[in-house]
């Protein structure tokens, strides 16, 4: 019998939380580290605005995700980069719906291909990058994941980036976050922050259209890729 005054991390309470098609769609929807009111996730989980401030009352609460209010204005927001995480390796194992029309079929392609997962990139194209930065020496894989090589990646500063300029207290330069679409790790930590910021403040990847999260590698982006990372983009 499960001794209840046993501590225990209480999973069940987010498993309870994230159980919910309703606050399960709003909290996918700010993955990419975005900031939105009430009224527009209550828009994207298909339901009445008191109800959606009913459930984003609830994960406040229980810190999934934060608030900042301006005004008569509430503004939420994923409250951990582990937060962000923790939803993409519930991805990983759950089944993925089947598009029922040509716009949705394009949009999982689109999805599937690039996007941000929190403030990193994802997809096939942030695979492929982290392979990359594997086959260069600047990542490699250890008994708890993947993690930086800091001689050779300051030896090469990708991008301009210094791990001296990376460091932010408790959180790694470098980990693997399971990828949902390809079932492989992408990159993580304050490095891969720095890097995916960089390739959009250089032009190289974009945001789509069809999402908040899908990314589109640009035609200077497939030059720059390849030159400075060695990726073929197909």
């Amino acid at each position: 019998m499960l001794d209840p005054s046993q501590p225990r991390p209480d999973i069940a309470t987010v498993a309870e939380l994230l159980g919910n098609a309703t606050r399960a769609a709003m909290v996918s929807a700010l993955v990419g580290d975005f900031v939105m009111p009430a009224g527009e996730l209550a828009s994207i989980a298909g339901v009445s605005r008191p109800t959606a401030s009913e459930h984003l009352s609830r994960l406040v609460e229980h810190g999934l995700l934060s608030v900042e209010r301006m005004g008569r204005h509430a503004y939420y927001r994923i409250s951990s980069p582990q937060v962000a995480e923790l939803v993409e390796a519930l991805a990983v194992i759950a089944p993925v719906r089947q598009p029922t029309s040509l716009r949705s079929a394009r949009l999982l392609k689109t999805l599937s291909h690039a996007r941000t997962c929190y403030r990193h990139l994802a997809g096939r194209i942030g695979v492929e990058l982290a392979e990359a930065l594997c086959r260069r020496g600047l990542v490699r894989r250890a008994a708890g994941g993947l993690e930086i090589d800091v001689a050779r990646w300051d030896a090469n500063e990708p991008l301009g980036l210094a791990t001296r300029a990376l460091e932010a207290e408790g959180q790694p330069l470098i980990k693997g976050c399971v990828d949902w679409s390809e079932r492989r790790h992408h990159l993580a930590g304050t490095a891969a922050t720095a890097l995916t910021d960089r390739l959009f403040a250089l032009g190289w990847i974009t945001r789509a259209r069809e999402h908040k999260r899908a990314v589109v590698v640009t035609a200077e982006g497939t030059a720059g890729l390849s030159s400075e990372f060695g990726l073929h983009l197909r």
